[in-house]
């Protein structure tokens, strides 16, 4: 009996020493799952970076660094109505138009200049609103090679004045495409000064010459008469081929087929007739025949232009005095 009490006694301590071994590791546990308490603010989370949507930050524009000595006036314009300005050219690749304005009454001001290619007059290069208030200003364009005229909307101004400048540091990669001669007298013009009749030139050519040594494509490149706006010649993709020229069929098929990109090989010429095709110096044609395109009393300017409406090459030619001799081009 006393041996059963005793057993049970000690059963007894055992099971409530494990009891309570288990209650403090209880504790234990529930004390270190509790958040540490901080005398600090809480820094409350700020969600991740978008990058893709961050508006990027702008550098400072080029023309903050340009040396002013390098800017050069093209043309100076003014009035104190709205006007359309004659075609003026700029030959780099950068440039600017600097204005000023008087008004006595600057709230009801009106200003505006609209830049316009002259080889694409319904294409807008840029637009320089006025702001209210401001009697001078400066706006920057980046591209050329070409010509330009301005379309000025005034009202309510005293005066005002538009200056065109060129940067002259900012210029083109030269092309080796020219244009290297212009026959403005065809043979026709001989005839008409023998039976004095007016004979339309369909035998006039300007001439283009690869000048480096690798075949160079003018596929979109547009030949034009700068002095009268036109007519303008768009080169194609593919070269012009006739196998009525070639004579027989092999050389028709070598020539002909597959059709040639439209380029000029090194150190080659090719011809763009006025209103006649001649196959042999590449089947160009600007199918003119009202009358001559390259007039014989007042010198026009032939213009090249790149697929991108940039000028390439522009050239003119000299009409010799009555008692003097040819000088060439």
């Amino acid at each position: 009996m006393n041996s059963e009490i005793h057993w049970g006694t000690v059963m007894f301590k055992k099971a409530f020493l494990i009891g309570l071994g288990l209650l403090l590791a209880c504790s234990i546990m529930a004390a270190c799952g509790q958040p540490v308490k901080s005398s600090r603010t809480p820094t409350t989370p700020q969600p991740p970076t978008n990058i893709e949507n961050q508006t990027p930050t702008e550098a400072s524009p080029p023309e903050q660094t340009t040396n002013e000595a390098e800017w050069s006036t093209v043309q100076t314009f003014n009035g104190k109505e709205g006007k359309t300005t004659p075609p003026f050219h700029i030959s780099g690749i950068k440039w600017r138009i600097t204005w000023t304005v008087n008004a006595q009454y600057p709230e009801y001001a009106v200003f505006e200049i609209l830049v316009y290619p002259q080889d694409k007059p319904g294409m807008l290069t840029k637009r320089i609103s006025y702001a209210k208030g401001a009697s001078s200003g400066t706006a920057y364009i980046y591209e050329g090679g070409r010509d330009y005229y301005l379309k000025v909307i005034a009202a309510n101004l005293s005066d005002w004045t538009v200056t065109a400048e060129d940067c002259a540091s900012q210029t083109f990669i030269y092309y080796p495409i020219r244009i290297t001669y212009i026959n403005y007298k065809g043979r026709d013009y001989i005839e008409s000064l023998e039976t004095q009749h007016d004979i339309i030139e369909s035998d006039e050519y300007v001439e283009i010459k690869n000048l480096s040594d690798s075949q160079q494509n003018i596929a979109g490149w547009v030949l034009k008469n700068l002095t009268k706006g036109g007519p303008a010649l768009v080169f194609p993709t593919f070269m012009p081929c006739s196998c009525e020229w070639y004579g027989n069929w092999e050389d028709c098929i070598k020539n002909c087929y597959p059709p040639r990109p439209c380029a000029i090989d090194p150190h080659k010429s090719l011809r763009v007739y006025t209103g006649e095709v001649h196959y042999e110096s590449g089947g160009f044609c600007f199918y003119y025949f009202p009358g001559d395109i390259w007039d014989n009393k007042i010198p026009d300017i032939a213009v090249l232009y790149n697929r991108k409406g940039q000028e390439v090459s522009r050239k003119s030619y000299v009409i010799p005095t009555k008692n003097s001799v040819t000088s060439g081009e």
